[in-house]
């Protein structure tokens, strides 16, 4: 008999010790818990997607610059030296031609590649000069690459003064 009451004290015990274990709530998880750390997960997902899409524009934009800088500044090279600017004196641009510069036949000449614009400066303590050249047919974009190089502008048979003559290309698919 002795046996038989420890067997069903064994039992009481293990089922007191089971009846504890399903009233204790400390490791029961609550519905609606896990929502939380999801949401945190999801966010944190998006803002990786985020910050690596970024990096990869500025990687485009940067290789582009890279590998088309030259190409900006030989369309400058090739602008000083146009007649159509310079009257036939490279490295002098006349500013009495740019009043009456047929613009269209520039851009169809020099823009078969790429869209561009090209400004032509000159700052003295006499005069101050800018004038920006743009085909109104394509819009200018943010992201390009421009190139510079001095200049004269010739105002008149007996002024003169120096300047710089800019280029700023960027993908005709913009």
């Amino acid at each position: 008999m002795a046996a038989k009451e420890q067997y069903s004290d064994k039992m009481r015990k293990q089922n007191i010790h089971m009846c504890s274990f399903f009233h204790d709530e400390k490791g029961l998880i609550e519905p609606y818990t896990e929502l939380p750390a999801m949401a945190l997960a999801v966010v944190g997902f998006i803002v990786f997607i985020a910050v690596v899409s970024q990096a990869y524009t500025a990687y485009q934009e940067k290789s582009f610059i890279a590998e088309h800088y030259q190409d900006a500044a030989n369309l400058v090279q090739k602008l000083s030296r146009d007649s159509m600017l310079t009257g036939g004196r490279p490295g002098i641009i006349d500013s009495g031609r740019l009043e009456t510069l047929n613009t269209a036949e520039i851009f169809q000449q020099y823009g078969s590649y790429y869209n561009f614009m090209f400004k032509i400066d000159s700052d003295s303590e006499k005069r101050t000069y800018s004038v920006v050249f743009k085909d109104p047919d394509s819009g200018e974009s943010k992201i390009g690459i421009s190139a510079s190089i001095p200049m004269t502008v010739r105002f008149n048979d007996v002024e003169e003064q120096p300047g710089t003559l800019t280029v700023k290309i960027w993908r005709k698919d913009e």
